[in-house]
């Protein structure tokens, strides 16, 4: 007689977006197949069995904003960034740190051979494929063009075959940042196809200005990347975006919102019944501005290991609202923007060194270990050096350890944040981001906190490709004990267990969250609603 279960998770404290409860979970052939109070021996005969020990069991999590296998080779001498993870050691990072499920970009660049969104997405695809992936994957579509005859005819297309419900536009950057103008065009189109519109928030001109000023200045060392992007520069684009979205009634989210500024534009756009979300990540929780003067001096190139954009707060007073948000609900989903650059590559952070004229004056071509000696020389200039940190693995132990640990968020919240609403967003519920029967059987369980050691990190125990972590040092209370995608157990106890095709690629639907509360879409005095006529 066959076994009623593949897996059974007993003694658990299961956690939903909406509720906790002490039951067991009976998987079978990749699904949650029933929650119990408890399964007879006649049950679980034949079946493996992983007692939880009253730890919290939750939904996998769903990273939403992840950078692998990226080229961001911009540079003047055509070097730039070079993200460090490929899809096989970026998903094994993710399923260490509790993450079942990770979307990553397919890039359109300005390039003629780009032109086609298609062509864009099978290119990438085919890396993904590479290498494989311990987690399973989808795309978004990153668009820097306003084709209209390729957004008329291929975003249908990658709707109907390729499952891509998302695309995300830049108001910075110069080779990928859009005029108000070609904002709208995407924009309009992403409505009509029901494709969620994400936005880099940041004002390119005043980045570019501050920039310029600052150079002037000889203020060209890692932190200054700080004083080139004032809260203002998000607060800015943030409120720019959501006249743009409300008056052609698209719904957008915006990504990595690290200022109190910018979340409050959002909260008082949903406050007004718009549909506007937000995303925000770790590094605005954890960091600021005194973390880019955090190695030997302010003016040490080493800082530039802990560059993103935008960077995080001045000081930890943004910080309290960021809380607040999580909180409230202004924001929807917490993801990593994991966007990983080696320090000892020359493509990764060196290039804010081998890219500037002034640096390499008098100094010939280098790698290797010269390079390390070349940037213990030099401080650079932080207009070349490429914006991300990484951060998948940590993600959801710093949640843990920060908020559900400090009481600042419930346990259901953690799971919508990290799991449930990412899932609704991007069209994966509830196959993802939920436990139900029907459900694939991804899940994380922790480890009892009392049985639990706090430990210290360093960049040693984490599984990415990466040589270094913005947080090496800190402090965590729990870590995931056991990660479990489709059923598979895929690390447990410290050791992964998973190989790299145990991830699937994941075909996506549309948002599932609110398009706005009803008669907006019909004020004359903000929406172009005769568009639609």
């Amino acid at each position: 007689m066959a076994s009623k279960f593949d897996l059974v998770i007993v003694n658990g404290t299961v956690v939903t977006a909406s509720d906790i409860s002490s039951c067991c979970i009976g998987i079978k052939d990749e699904k949650i197949r029933a929650l119990a109070q408890s399964f007879t021996d006649d049950e679980i005969a034949g079946a493996e069995v992983i007692d939880a020990e009253g730890a919290y069991v939750m939904p996998g999590g769903i990273d939403a904003h992840v950078h692998l296998c990226q080229d961001l080779k911009t540079g003047p001498h055509g070097l730039g960034g070079e993200c460090a993870d490929n899809f096989e050691t970026g998903s094994r990072s993710a399923i260490a740190g509790g993450t079942t499920t990770v979307i990553t970009f397919a890039t359109q660049t300005r390039a003629e051979e780009d032109r086609s969104l298609i062509k864009v997405v099978e290119a990438y695809n085919a890396r993904a494929e590479a290498t494989g992936s311990y987690a399973d994957y989808g795309f978004h579509i990153i668009i820097v063009r306003n084709d209209a005859d390729v957004l008329e005819n291929e975003l249908p297309v990658l709707i109907q075959d390729w499952g891509i419900s998302s695309c995300k536009l830049f108001m910075t950057y110069e080779t990928q940042r859009l005029t108000d103008s070609q904002l709208l065009d995407v924009m309009f189109a992403a409505r009509k196809n029901a494709i969620t519109t994400m936005i880099h928030a940041e004002n390119g001109d005043m980045i570019e200005w501050l920039t310029d000023k600052l150079e002037g200045k000889g203020m060209v060392a890692p932190f200054y990347h700080a004083l080139s992007r004032p809260p203002l520069v998000e607060g800015e684009a943030t409120n720019r975006a959501i006249a743009l979205a409300q008056l052609i009634q698209n719904p957008i989210l915006f990504v990595h919102v690290g200022s109190a500024l910018g979340a409050a534009n959002v909260r008082k756009a949903q406050t007004m019944g718009l549909p506007v979300y937000a995303e925000t990540c770790p590094q605005y929780f954890n960091l600021t501005w005194e973390d880019l003067k955090r190695f030997h001096s302010p003016t040490c190139f080493e800082n530039s290991k802990m560059i993103c954009s935008p960077p995080p707060p001045p000081d930890n007073s943004d910080q309290e609202d960021l809380f607040t948000g999580l909180h409230n609900g202004t924001f929807t989903i917490y993801s990593s923007d994991h966007c990983p650059f080696r320090y000892d590559h020359p493509h990764g952070k060196p290039t804010g060194v081998l890219e500037d004229e002034a640096s390499m004056h008098g100094e010939s071509a280098c790698t290797g270990h010269n390079i390390q000696d070349l940037l213990s020389r030099k401080e650079g200039a932080f207009r070349f050096i490429p914006n991300g940190i990484p951060g998948v693995e940590t993600r959801l132990p710093l949640l843990y350890t920060g908020a559900l640990a400090a009481g600042r968020i419930t346990p259901q919240k953690f799971v919508e944040l990290t799991s449930t609403n990412p899932a609704k967003l991007y069209g994966l519920y509830p196959r993802k981001g939920a436990l139900m029967p029907g459900s694939d059987a991804d899940l994380v369980i922790w480890h009892p906190e009392k049985k639990f050691q706090p430990f210290r990190l360093t960049n040693s125990q984490l599984h990415h490709n990466v040589d270094y972590t913005p947080y090496e040092g800190q402090e965590f209370i729990n870590w995931p004990r056991y990660t479990i995608l489709r059923g598979k157990v895929v690390w447990a106890n410290g050791e992964i267990k998973g190989k790299p095709r145990d991830g699937k690629y994941q075909k996506r639907g549309p948002s599932q969250l609110s398009h706005g509360l009803p008669g907006h879409d019909r004020d004359p005095h903000t929406v172009a609603a005769w568009l639609y006529k």
